[in-house]
């Protein structure tokens, strides 16, 4: 059964370095091996990261071991909140070092464009520089780009060169700008809360200020099994219908758009019964595989997926056939 991963970590040393030349957040510091992202919100690399500067044989044996036919491979957050023209140089040698791989290893690992989204029409030409030339398959957005958000209108133009190139965009979670959630550290306001709240808030607010309705081919994907939303998905579409307000500017209820434009991936998420609930309410066929790697457990989320109550049919949709929709081969 062919398998293809659509949520593949990977830092290029450029990110990193860039990153350890800063006195202001986000930076990492060498001598603790940790990337400090707020006050407070430290996130110890270890193992981490030599994890995700290694994009290659050892990547590729883990990949075998899991019979993954392909990885799609995407930029870890800190490129985007970098000053400008850094983001712009340091986003064009990542996605170049990431080509360089696709090409060591073709049809293994396909490319995702990281983007310095600060300047919008510098994004918009590297996203069309990525696609049409190195042979990208998506743009890795995050939840946020530290003190603002793909929602906002500034950045419509990315997204409406992303359709226009027939590619999808990945959201990826960020950590969000709340006190309430980012005085209990990292864990908390990471993986533990804040990543999900951060996700959850973005892709609604996309909605609900009209993105798919002015880009009706955008594809959006988000991991973790949807963040939670399959699950509260009726009920914000019943209050939505039932207390509307001119500020909403979506022509339909948001379980349209999950529907025809959203399709979520496994990543992260390894409980059965929010697997359940993700595909009665969104279908086995909005269902795509991601391991998350290194992030998770890439042993642990095959395992998970392959252990599901489905037919074959339904899992073949998820390791690949689904894939079909996206245009990735």
């Amino acid at each position: 059964m062919k398998r293809i991963d659509f949520e593949n970590h990977f830092y290029d040393i450029s990110v990193i370095e860039a990153l350890a030349e800063r006195t202001e957040y986000p930076y990492y510091r060498k001598d603790t091996n940790i990337i400090n992202w707020a006050e407070g919100l430290d996130m110890p690399q270890g193992v981490l990261l030599p994890m995700l500067l290694e994009v290659g044989e050892k990547r590729l044996k883990l990949m075998d071991e899991l019979k993954i036919d392909t990885a799609v491979i995407s930029c870890s957050p800190g490129a985007e909140q970098l000053d400008v023209n850094v983001s712009i140089d340091v986003c064009k040698k990542t996605n170049d070092v990431l080509y360089r791989v696709t090409q060591a290893y073709p049809r293994r690992f396909i490319g995702s464009a990281i983007l310095p989204v600060k300047n919008i029409d510098a994004a918009c030409e590297e996203l069309e520089r990525c696609v049409k030339e190195l042979g990208f398959v998506a743009w890795h957005a995050h939840s946020n780009f530290g003190h603002a958000s793909p929602d906002e209108l500034k950045y419509r133009p990315i997204f409406k060169k992303a359709a226009e190139l027939g590619v999808y965009v990945y959201l990826h979670p960020q950590l969000p700008n709340m006190d309430r959630v980012c005085d209990l550290g990292f864990t908390f306001a990471g993986p533990g809360l804040g990543f999900t709240m951060d996700t959850v808030i973005t892709i609604l607010r996309m909605i609900a200020t009209g993105l798919f309705d002015e880009i009706p081919n955008l594809n959006v994907l988000l991991g973790h099994l949807g963040e939670g939303i399959p699950f509260l998905l009726d009920r914000i579409d019943n209050r939505m219908n039932f207390l509307p307000n001119a500020k909403l500017s979506n022509k339909q209820l948001p379980s349209y758009y999950f529907k025809k434009n959203i399709m979520v991936t496994t990543s992260g998420n390894m409980s059965p019964e929010a697997f359940k609930c993700t595909k009665e309410v969104l279908g086995i066929d909005r269902i795509l595989f991601g391991s998350d790697h290194p992030f998770e457990n890439a042993a642990d989320m095959v395992k998970f997926v392959d252990n599901l109550s489905i037919t074959d049919d339904e899992r073949e949709m998820m390791y690949y056939k689904n894939a079909k929709k996206l245009n990735v081969f």
